[in-house]
């Protein structure tokens, strides 16, 4: 989570009193959650706190994961290999350009990795969820970003081990839209590799229906009780109060609750200025962690709660769940590419039609895509005999 300089409160302000806030892309509602589903109900059973808790201390173990360090190489790495590890039908790098927000010149860093799992029945509608992987620590004077110690485990490996633990149980599930899993890079740096995101996907006209952040989940000042507050603006109020219904079925017993951050910035922001509803749970934002940007952001000191931590995975696995639309009964598609081809669509990763051919009679190794960009894409194939199955295939040059 980072701080927010002057101009940037004031550019705020400018489009508080202007009447200029973002509005949506696409319209959405959510579904009424008032009981519990056994689906998720089964979800949540499998969120483990060992797992959390060795997924923080693996990140906690590199020297920093600083954007402008070389570390960030190999966090970027250990994460791709934690998704390539899920059921899921993509894992892919987005590269943005890495620009501070007090600087104009650009610095090489990591992309953000993300997950993929394809929807049922509304694949183009997007559930998206993610959590910055970088870390920071204040600094004075001169100093080799390589060197720096900066642990990061409130802010924000707490976050990204909820976001992995999602992923890696609803991977398993069938849903009728589409889920994004992410890790972004230099939030640290003003949002960078979000808002780049989030950029792209409002130029390409991707339907994000919600996006849930977790920044900072596991610290709760002694002597106080666990709670959730949600940061989220008036035009995401319908995606707010899902949020608390949802939290009031499967957590009862925990405070949940719109607040505002006294300062400071997270990721959520970045969809919400590019038209998405968004929303971020927050540890009490007036008793936030004092030990985030130092050396001191330790398991034990700073993040010493893995119950709220768990609790914010929890909640995050039941909102992704319900507003991606659970498919109760799954049913393995039969595989009939030994059947001729007379028809096929080819889309990318974003459910987009990229590519199609119809009046064809050919064997499925005789389709030539060749014409396509390199990437991943799921070909959806019609055969003679009146069938259809899907295949994900890559284009590589």
């Amino acid at each position: 989570m980072k701080k927010l300089v002057l101009s940037f409160l004031i550019s705020i302000l400018f489009l508080v009193v202007h009447g200029q806030l973002p509005y949506h892309l696409y319209q959405h509602t959510f579904p009424l959650v008032d009981t519990q589903n056994e689906k998720v109900l089964e979800m949540l059973e499998q969120v483990s706190e060992n797992q959390i808790i060795g997924d923080v201390e693996h990140l906690c173990s590199y020297l920093n994961r600083r954007a402008d360090a070389i570390h960030i190489y190999n966090v970027k790495n250990w994460l791709v290999s934690q998704y390539e590890n899920m059921n899921l039908d993509s894992v892919y790098l987005h590269e943005f350009e890495a620009i501070p927000y007090n600087d104009s010149v650009p610095f090489p860093t990591a992309p953000n990795v993300i997950g993929f799992q394809r929807g049922k029945t509304k694949p183009n509608e997007f559930i998206v969820c993610g959590a910055h992987y970088d870390s920071f620590v204040r600094t004075e004077g001169a100093f080799d970003p390589d060197t720096l110690v900066s642990p990061g485990a409130d802010d924000n490996a707490s976050g990204v081990a909820g976001i992995l633990t999602t992923a890696r149980i609803l991977s398993n599930y069938e849903f009728e839209r589409s889920i994004i899993y992410a890790s972004w890079n230099a939030e640290e740096f003003g949002l960078l590799g979000s808002a780049a995101f989030a950029r792209d996907c409002r130029a390409d006209s991707i339907d994000i229906v919600a996006y849930f952040n977790l920044d900072m989940t596991g610290y709760v000042e002694p002597g106080y009780d666990i709670c959730i507050h949600l940061l989220y603006t008036t035009c995401d109020t319908l995606l707010g109060n899902f949020t608390k219904q949802v939290g009031n079925v499967y957590l009862p017993g925990i405070i949940i609750k719109r607040a505002y951050l006294q300062s400071g910035d997270t990721d959520y922001s970045s969809f919400n200025r590019n038209g998405y509803q968004a929303i971020s749970p927050s540890e009490h934002v007036l008793r936030l962690s004092p030990y985030i940007h130092s050396v001191d952001d330790i398991i034990g000191l700073s993040l010493n709660s893995w119950e709220q931590s768990v609790t914010f995975t929890k909640l995050n696995l039941a909102c992704v769940a319900h507003a991606a639309g659970i498919i109760s009964e799954s049913v393995d598609e039969i595989d009939y590419s030994d059947e001729e081809i007379v028809s096929f669509d080819v889309f990318d990763l974003f459910g987009r039609l990229v590519y199609a051919e119809k009046g064809i009679l050919k064997n499925i190794n005789e389709i030539n895509v060749t014409n396509l960009q390199s990437g991943i894409y799921i070909g959806r194939f019609f055969t003679v005999n009146g069938n259809s199955f899907s295949k994900k295939f890559f284009v590589k040059y």
